[in-house]
């Protein structure tokens, strides 16, 4: 049986994205919806494209776990659950798609300006676990009213210069955690919905796999340099899907 063109765009939107996500521990979403929710219906592409991710997610942290400290990610954790409870409570008080429009009008003014940045701007306190329980709130709320929790982690670790497993050993976790209960809230509000994309994953998870390995394959060739210059060029892109959205 052929596959069809909304089939062949799955495919390819689900590959891209798991490529992005499999180097740079995000931006998944901003990846493959750009491309699938062309030819697909928001109520169907949407839960999908967080099943893809949150297995993504599950597969580089079982790759990375000797790299990961779950004791360091708690504060980011804690917060970030905050962050997605006010985001349930403000996304009907507010218009969620102008947030995303001035947020993603923020992502690509900051990818901007880390190109003209001297060294020297670069945060070289150590920050203590109070202020990654701010950044983990920020994260999930930005999370909750855009789908994209890991842009203000990206953010807050290319500040500080981290090297890149550094980088990842913090925002992996808190991706995975802030896409399982944004799933869960999801499965809560509309019970069938995950359920409808089950017959679909059996054709986007070999190109999952194989994306997310060259990925991973990636991020390992790349230095620290090129890898916050990578995730700079993705916040830029990231922003314009937000605001093109």
């Amino acid at each position: 049986m052929g596959i069809d063109l909304a089939e062949a765009v799955l495919v390819m939107a689900v590959f891209l994205g798991a490529i992005v996500q499999g180097f740079s521990g995000f931006a998944f979403s901003a990846v493959a919806g750009a491309i699938l929710l062309q030819v697909q219906a928001p109520g169907l592409a949407i839960p999908l494209l967080m099943i893809c991710s949150l297995l993504i997610q599950g597969y580089v942290l079982m790759r990375m776990r000797a790299a990961i400290s779950l004791s360091a990610s708690i504060p980011y954790l804690a917060g970030g659950v905050g962050g997605v409870v006010l985001a349930a409570v403000l996304f009907d008080r507010i218009e969620p798609q102008a947030f995303r429009h001035y947020f993603g009008a923020f992502l690509m003014l900051y990818a901007l300006s880390t190109v003209l940045r001297p060294q020297s701007a670069l945060l070289a306190i150590k920050a203590r676990p109070v202020s990654h329980t701010a950044v983990g709130f920020a994260g999930g709320l930005v999370g909750g009213l855009t789908a994209m929790p890991g842009a203000v982690l990206a953010i807050w670790c290319d500040a500080h210069a981290m090297p890149k497993t550094a980088q990842r050993a913090v925002v992996q976790p808190f991706i995975a955690a802030m896409q399982s209960l944004a799933l869960a809230v999801l499965f809560l509000k509309a019970p069938a919905a995950p359920v409808a994309v089950l017959h679909h994953l059996p054709l986007a998870l070999p190109a999952l796999f194989a994306g997310v390995t060259l990925g991973l394959f990636l991020f390992n060739k790349v230095s620290d340099h090129g890898f916050r210059r990578a995730i700079s060029a993705l916040l830029f892109f990231s922003g314009i899907a937000l605001v093109g959205g």
